[in-house]
């Protein structure tokens, strides 16, 4: 047969056929059609954007995907399905990537942290190892522990690691600028899980009224700053204020005025004035055990 007519011969073939000659691993052959999107039947709906995909993949890899198509199937060619969780555009595209190549990508810390949440609402479990794995390798310090237990809460693994440092080094982060970065959740998961408790009571006093300063608008109302630091939770009753001395109790009360009520200021200094401590507390304090 002449080279003229091969090379007629090879224009002719179907682009499948010559696509599939180089394909060499069922891998590589789905990752492909993930990439061109041939033969795809579904159609998922996420925030504003849409992303073709294959029904049967889906199905194969993921334990909620594979009920949610049992709930929506159609004799139409293209079934279009709105996922409605509360899940990141970025992160569902991870999610759908990792699904056909079983590969995360060089992703930042913050897109690894969207790509587990897509993974964990969709039962990857694979995908969500991978990701942990990723977040194992982050470097807690006193300058970020705030900001990752705020961004990663609901990561358990890296919330742990993130508690074990904070165990282990409470007083420079109690001390740091970074516990202004702290939702009043994560300062709440703080105080109230006793990390700090071996802290002086006047340097958790101190660092509470700073941290709620540095969330207000108006600076030096401390009637503002008692309201943040009792509702919706009592980190104030945290603080060891029931462990002050007098002379630290008096400086408190001039330094932050209408921080305590004129009651509650009696009540403590009752408090301290007895060795045997007073059973007439503020209902929010709450002794160290």
């Amino acid at each position: 047969m002449s080279t003229k007519t091969n090379q007629q011969n090879e224009k002719t073939k179907p682009k499948q056929q010559r696509w599939q000659n180089e394909i060499k691993s069922l891998k590589a052959g789905i990752a492909y059609i993930y990439q061109t999107k041939e033969f795809a039947d579904i159609q998922l709906v996420v925030g504003a954007r849409k992303f073709k995909a294959h029904r049967l993949i889906l199905a194969a890899r993921s334990p909620e995907f594979f009920k949610l198509l049992l709930e929506k199937q159609s004799n139409t060619s293209l079934t279009t399905i709105e996922i409605r969780d509360d899940i990141p555009e970025d992160g569902f595209e991870y999610l759908l990537r990792y699904i056909y190549t079983d590969e995360l990508g060089n992703l930042s810390v913050d897109a690894v942290a969207e790509a587990y949440r897509a993974a964990a609402k969709f039962g990857q479990k694979g995908m969500m190892k991978l990701c942990e794995d990723r977040l194992a390798e982050l470097e807690i310090t006193c300058d970020n522990v705030c900001t990752f237990l705020d961004q990663f809460s609901d990561i358990e693994s890296v919330k742990k690691k993130c508690l074990i440092f904070l165990k282990n080094n409470s007083l420079s982060v109690l001390t740091s600028e970074n516990l202004k970065e702290a939702s009043t959740n994560t300062l709440w998961i703080m105080f109230d899980g006793g990390y700090f408790k071996h802290a002086p009571p006047i340097t958790r006093l101190r660092s509470a009224v700073r941290w709620a300063s540095s969330q207000l608008a108006t600076k030096g109302d401390y009637k503002l700053v008692r309201d943040l630091l009792l509702n919706p939770r009592p980190i104030l009753g945290r603080c060891g204020i029931n462990k002050l001395n007098i002379p630290e109790l008096q400086k408190a009360l001039a330094q932050y005025e209408n921080l305590i009520t004129a009651e509650e200021g009696f009540q403590f200094f009752m408090n301290a004035n007895f060795s045997s401590g007073s059973k007439r507390l503020p209902a929010w304090c709450k002794i160290d055990d």
